[in-house]
């Protein structure tokens, strides 16, 4: 093993044993085409329905609803309320039940809840309505990770990341053009915005059973494939210190993770992050309608973002299969993030402003970086499952955060809470580098034990299966090496 796959500085760890590449390629070919196409919908669908509402804020919910100043924030927030509230309950039936099963069944029911947001009538009931959406979603980042993880390597699970993640940028295309589609709805008693909560809901719902019946629940049901093809994934997924390991609890898993301090940098690094999401999920409609556009060209000018978000996403994660470094992949993300919430802020053109609009967009993607490192960096399934419910809840408070910047005596500029992106996104530049210099310690603690294993196994002297114990958590694996 080289000196850079002991220091992290790949993609992934290096496969102990070499397998016939093209073998396991047609294989995985195989599993992506059941998989991928579910988990992407599943975060695309999530994604819209949170700005969905930003959406029919500016096709008129506020004044249909009669909501007061102030009451469209809380809108944006208590579905956030209800996803932190839900983290330890959803991650309690992850760890009992099927991932599929959860995840298909949260998908079906909030699907069912925003058909219902159809036929709100005030803020009381489309505030519940919401709050209950929340608990329902809390359950898909945590879920989309365990699910990736449980079936690819390393290397092989950052693009299939990038894929499921770059649902927030089709999200916020398709948002737009049925925000727009909708508006043409003339004469009709049914306003615009119902119709577009009604067709995004039907889908959802389609969805949910489709993810609850296709999506295997572990390696071993996959009926499409066969029992050779299950252990040649199975071994790919053991030379690689990948998977889940064991559905099993433990609470030592849990007593690690609370004082490991790479979970508290990716709790930092996801507030800092997505609290900007605040403005992108519900107000960046609300701010490009603020430079005095109308409320179908808002609709249709808020669709470059979600460009922007796919491009990021996709350039970033393909890079990390050439070995680019993913903490450097944040830290060139976030640069032109602090840009744009420059531009959005202080710009008196309105052109510069727009484009200040779009370039915050590429803050998103970095959160797919971080899930990799999740998924890759934390070993032992009680662990992995409270990291990514860390992770997730973190995502929750952020967003609670988010839209409480936009004060409605900022109203129409919103000044304070474009500079809080400003100072938060740099938060997340520094967070990104800790996390570099952290594993890059751990890593040339733990190189020496890792080669003396790879040596072992090559001369046939230890068996891989009881040398690289995937039951093990990451610090208690003296062989086991972090990616960045």
């Amino acid at each position: 093993m080289s000196i850079s796959d002991d220091e992290g500085y790949g993609s992934s760890q290096a496969p102990l044993v070499r397998r016939d590449e093209v073998e396991l390629q047609r294989i995985y070919r195989k599993i992506d085409w059941v998989i991928l196409p579910l988990m992407f919908m599943c975060y695309f669908l999530e994604f819209l329905d949170k700005i969905l509402i930003g959406y029919a804020n500016v096709m008129g919910l506020e004044k249909d609803l009669h909501l007061k100043p102030g009451q469209f924030q809380w809108l944006a927030t208590v579905l956030y309320i209800g996803m932190a509230a839900a983290q330890l309950p959803q991650g309690a039936l992850i760890q009992r039940y099927p991932v599929s099963k959860v995840l298909g069944a949260n998908v079906f029911f909030w699907g069912v809840l925003v058909c219902c947001m159809a036929a709100a009538r005030d803020f009381a009931g489309i505030a519940v309505l919401r709050t209950l959406l929340g608990v329902l979603e809390a359950v898909v980042a945590p879920a989309l990770i365990m699910v990736t993880t449980q079936w690819y390597t390393k290397q092989q699970a950052v693009p299939r990341m990038g894929l499921w993640y770059s649902g927030i940028g089709f999200g916020q295309i398709v948002g737009g053009l049925i925000s727009w589609a909708a508006q043409h709805a003339k004469n009709t008693s049914f306003q615009s915005w119902r119709i577009m909560f009604a067709v995004a809901g039907v889908v959802n719902v389609v969805t949910g059973v489709a993810v609850f019946f296709f999506l295997p629940k572990n390696l071993e049901s996959a009926k499409f494939l066969s029992e050779k093809e299950k252990d040649i994934v199975q071994q790919s997924l053991l030379m690689d210190q990948a998977g889940n390991g064991q559905k099993v609890f433990h609470w030592s898993g849990i007593r690690e993770a609370l004082v490991d301090m790479q979970v508290l940098l990716f709790v930092l690094f996801t507030l800092a992050t997505v609290i900007p999401s605040g403005f992108i999920t519900s107000f960046s409609a609300v701010v490009i309608r603020s430079f005095d556009f109308g409320p179908m060209e808002a609709a249709l000018l808020n669709m470059p973002s979600g460009a922007v978000t796919i491009i990021g996403t996709t350039v970033s994660t393909v890079a990390i299969l050439y070995n680019f470094p993913r903490w450097l992949g944040m830290v060139l993300l976030l640069i032109p993030s602090m840009l744009g919430a420059g531009l959005m802020s202080f710009a008196k053109s309105k052109g510069a402003a727009l484009t200040g609009v779009y370039l915050i967009n590429l803050d998103i993607a970095p959160l797919v970086l971080l899930f990799s490192m999740v998924g890759a960096n934390v070993q032992g399934y009680t662990k992995k499952v409270f990291v990514t419910g860390a992770v997730s809840f973190a995502n929750a408070c952020a967003c609670i955060i988010g839209p409480q910047t936009f004060r409605p005596e900022d109203a129409p500029q919103y000044i304070p809470a474009k500079i809080t992106v400003f100072c938060v996104t740099g938060l997340g530049i520094v967070v990104a580098v800790l996390l570099r210099i952290l594993y890059g310690v751990r890593n040339r603690g733990n190189a020496a034990a890792r080669r003396a294993a790879v040596d072992a196994i090559a001369r046939g002297e230890a068996d891989a299966t009881k040398v690289l114990n995937e039951e093990e958590t990451d610090l208690k694996n003296n062989k086991f090496i972090y990616v960045y």
